[in-house]
């Protein structure tokens, strides 16, 4: 069995960062390693919650990985909240990426125009640095933006064809082979932009209201999970999408509160 190592938070409450991760990778029958970062009470869009660091463990993975012989088919990683999760999340790919092993970073930094508050341009450096050096990122229009050091807002106020003349000049100008910008909304459409091969495909899903926790999380496993066990990249992304869209669909339909997430668990049948 293919296997995933998972390096984020787990939150309580907020259907993200692994307890999003973990059972989509799981339905899709590939072996996920939870890898915490650090522990929530609830995700960070709240307005208040506790936490508590992981990094003292964090330090002890690939020492204990190693002594038991572990290797990986793929490592994902998703929200950091300080550099010293960056720090760790490095030192488990450099002791278990091989030329073999797909590193699939979700570059978490804001979204809606505007950097995460609790981030600095410190720290945004610092996660851009990071996934440099990955396969596949899966950065929001957002995160594309303040990866290549352009404005968000700028960006989403340009009209849709000079939205997606600017996609393919950032995409073009960061090192990662495969870059699938995601949830960029043109009229009442979600499109998901794949760059890959210097080339720009998108893939569109009818738009549905509101702004969700987790999305990005469930979109990221799902991918990872299948490029890992051998799908096409096409196939990966209208799966992901399909899911998405399902699981979205019930939310809105339900009222649920979109810090709440969405409820996926209905729909990971649609992964197999």
């Amino acid at each position: 069995m293919k296997n995933i190592a998972v390096i984020q938070d787990i939150s309580g409450l907020g259907r993200c960062s692994l307890g999003a991760a973990l059972p989509v990778i799981s339905a899709m029958g590939v072996h996920a390693l939870p890898v915490p970062t650090a522990v929530y009470t609830n995700q960070t869009g709240f307005s208040r919650f506790a936490s508590l660091g992981c990094e003292t463990l964090l330090r002890e993975y690939p020492s204990a990985w190693n002594e038991i012989g572990v290797e990986l088919d793929g490592i994902l990683t998703g929200f950091m909240g300080t550099h010293e999760q960056i720090a760790a999340a490095q030192a488990m790919i450099n002791a278990f990426r091989t030329p073999n092993t797909l590193l699939l970073i979700d570059p978490v930094m804001g979204d809606n125009g505007q950097r995460y508050p609790m981030f600095d341009d410190t720290f945004c450096a610092a996660i851009g640095e990071f996934a440099r050096q990955a396969d596949v990122i899966t950065p929001n229009v957002t995160e594309l933006c303040l990866l290549s050091g352009k404005d968000p807002l700028a960006f989403l106020r340009a009209p849709p064809d000079e939205q997606r003349h600017k996609i393919i000049q950032l995409c073009a100008i960061l090192p990662q082979p495969t870059i699938i910008v995601t949830g960029w909304k043109v009229n009442d459409l979600v499109l998901n932009a794949v760059w890959h091969n210097g080339k720009l495909d998108t893939y569109s899903t009818s738009a549905v209201p509101g702004s969700y926790s987790g999305t990005g999380d469930l979109f990221a496993a799902t991918v990872c999970a299948g490029l890992v066990r051998g799908d096409s990249l096409q196939h990966c992304i209208t799966r992901a999408a399909k899911f998405l869209h399902a699981a979205l669909t019930e939310a809105a339909q339900l009222n649920l509160p979109p810090k709440h997430g969405v409820p996926f668990e209905n729909h990971l049948k649609e992964l197999l």
